[in-house]
Formats: C-alpha cells, structure tokens, sequence
C-alpha cells in the first residue's frame, strides 16, 4: 500500500509531516528515530555529486523535479524522465532541460554515458524487472557517474499488505484513512527490493552501499492501537538491524 511521493511537492508534505512527528516524538508515542529529518542523507549524498556543468537524469521525475532549480549549480543539464507524458507536461516551464517519456525498463541509446548523476526518489519500487533497470541506469552514466536512489523495502509490513490488497481497493483505503490523492498512488511490484537481491544486482557496480531505513508507522497512523504494534515490531527490527526487512533502502551507488 506503498504511495510514490509526487517527488518536490512530495517532500514538502513530508516534511511538514516530520515536524508533526517530532511532535509526536517528544510526546512518546513515536520512537526518537521518526524525530530524525527523512530526506537529509539522500540530498546530501546528491550535494555531494552536484558541480557546475553536471549532467543529472531523473527518474520517474513527473511533475515535480526531485532536485530543484534553486539547488541546481550553474550549466547544469536537467534531464526528466518519466513513464506519463501527462506528468511531465503538468511540470512548470523551465524545470526541465529535456524531458523523456519512456520506460525505464526498456534500453535508450541515446542515454548512454550521457549523465554524472542519475536521481531517484521512491520510484523503483514501481519498477520491474528491477536488475535490468539499474543495468540501464548504470549504462547511462559516464565512468565514474553515481546514482543515488530511495525505495521501499519489498518486505516491509506495507508492501506485504500491497500484495494482498488489489491496487483499486488499496487506493481508495488510502484516500480514505491516509488523505493519499488517487493520483498519487501507483500500482506497486517490490521487485527484488530486498536488500540481500539489491545487493546482488549492485555487485557489478565499483561502487555501492545500501542504507536500510525503518519507518512505516504512517500506514497505520489512522487507528492508534494499530500503529502502536507495529511500532512494537518495527522496534525490535530496527533494535537487530533485520534489513531484510526494512521499510525503506537509501541507495548510493557509482558506476
């Protein structure tokens, strides 16, 4: 029951979810982790890998950039990609330098060894097969690119319960109890986002690390004794450091 944030637009709301959760934090109904900013250790490996003249391809980018004009560094090429045309086109004039509707999945030669940097936030989930997709995105880059990605653990107590939910019913449920727009929710697939098959996929990199990420409780936030076992269990996976079962993966990886 996993919903693709609508990428910048996506944070924002977040984050001003997170101020509510540290909310909660100090109150102690949220454990100290969920205090903790979400999106920092993913813009700062991305600042990390921006310099002037760099070329970024963003993945699954829509209508919202996961990298803002404002945080851009001078002659940057901004490249969008995206599976819905409608998306991108619903983008505000300028965002992009080039937009691509396209698969991801499916080979471009005209993307080889084009870009520095390749972009992702919350989209490969949505993606399968997933070992050939970082195949292609690794193509694309040039010796030395880096790709820095956020996904959802295939694993986690909410894509368990997106497999067992039919895509209709799981988007209107969120409407319903989590306030997620229908737009907003994209069939889900999981594939091979464990971070043992991750970490075989990635294995052909010369570079790579898999940061596992535990918070999930929004799912359950709409009934508190609901959100309080789960907490409970998510504790303990967080406590032994299960990433197999993590709900989120932080990827950075180089090629």
């Amino acid at each position: 029951m996993a919903s693709r944030p609508r990428t910048r637009q996506g944070m924002v709301t977040q984050a001003t979810e997170t101020l509510l959760e540290r909310d909660q934090v100090a109150a102690g109904r949220l454990p100290p982790r969920y205090a903790e900013p979400w999106f920092e250790p993913f813009e700062q490996r991305v600042r990390g890998a921006l310099r002037p003249g760099v070329a970024i391809l963003d993945v699954g980018s829509g209508r919202y950039p996961t990298i803002g004009l404002e945080e851009r560094p001078t002659d940057c090429t901004y490249v969008g990609l995206d599976a819905s045309a409608a998306e991108l086109a619903l983008a505000p004039a300028g965002t992009y330098d080039e937009t691509i509707c396209a698969d991801v999945t499916l080979p471009d030669s005209a993307l080889v060894g084009r870009f520095d940097l390749i972009v992702s936030w919350q989209v490969l989930e949505h993606v399968k097969p997933l070992p050939r997709t970082f195949e292609l995105m690794r193509s694309y880059l040039r010796p030395g690119g880096k790709m820095v990605a956020q996904l959802s653990g295939g694993l986690s107590a909410f894509a368990i319960l997106a497999r067992v939910v039919p895509h209709a019913a799981s988007s209107r449920l969120m409407a319903r109890l989590l306030g997620v727009a229908a737009d907003e929710k994209f069939p889900t697939y999981y594939d091979h986002c464990r971070f043992s098959a991750l970490d075989r996929i990635l294995s052909t990199w010369s570079f790579h690390e898999i940061v596992p990420r535990y918070k999930g409780a929004t799912y359950f936030r709409f009934f508190r004794p609901l959100e309080a076992g789960y907490l409970r269990y998510e504790d303990l996976i967080f406590r032994h450091d299960w990433r197999e079962l993590a709900t989120h993966y932080l990827v950075d990886a180089t090629r």
